[in-house]
């Protein structure tokens, strides 16, 4: 019996290392800007509130009932005792609080297109199905006096490693090209003209 305890002991000890260093232990997981979050509030024996929550760029989660609360670098168990305690002393008694990941912001940065460069709003867009680099940079406000769009490249990351392709925008504008379709974390980059 000795020997099989040991065995389940050790069994147990190799799947919370395996779960840490995947980062699927709330304990070793730090939420951080990005991330989407299920709240869950328990009180009276019955669900008080489901909510769908995004982590800001400032690591600031709207939770309901208490608005803006700091997330950032806490565990999901520390968030959870955090939200907990703050409702247990002005809306419940003995609240229950779950917190788990929806989607991790490492996934969402993959669901984001980047326009650089002389763009008028260089920034990350979603992604979305059939977009073109063009219309990228539509979205991006158009080229800024200063673009050299004839010189704007695409890097997209194959098999781990950058591909970077160049591409002639203002013959695409033309028609004379066509507008290649973007994936899933593209960057798009407009660089300066050479005046």
């Amino acid at each position: 019996m000795g020997k099989l305890n040991a065995s389940f002991v050790f069994f147990i000890f190799c799947l919370i290392h395996l779960f840490s260093s995947l980062g699927l232990c709330d304990e070793v997981y730090k939420i951080g800007p990005g991330d989407v979050l299920i709240l869950n509030i328990f009180a009276g024996g019955k669900e008080q509130n489901k909510s769908t929550l995004t982590v800001s760029r400032e690591g600031i989660v709207s939770v309901p009932f208490l608005g803006d609360v700091p997330a950032s670098n806490l565990s999901l168990s520390d968030f959870s005792k955090k939200v907990r305690e703050a409702l247990a002393q002005d809306y419940f008694v003995d609240p229950v609080v779950n917190v788990t990941v929806k989607e991790y912001r490492e996934k969402q940065a993959l669901s984001k297109i980047y326009v650089l460069g002389r763009v008028k709003e260089p920034k990350a867009y979603d992604y979305q199905e059939g977009l073109t680099a063009l219309n990228a940079c539509a979205l991006a406000g158009g080229f800024d006096p200063f673009a050299a769009p004839n010189r704007a490249t695409i890097t997209r990351k194959k098999d781990g490693k950058e591909q970077v392709m160049k591409i002639n925008l203002e013959k695409i504008r033309d028609g004379k090209e066509s507008d290649p379709l973007l994936l899933p974390g593209d960057r798009i980059y407009v660089p300066e003209s050479r005046l």
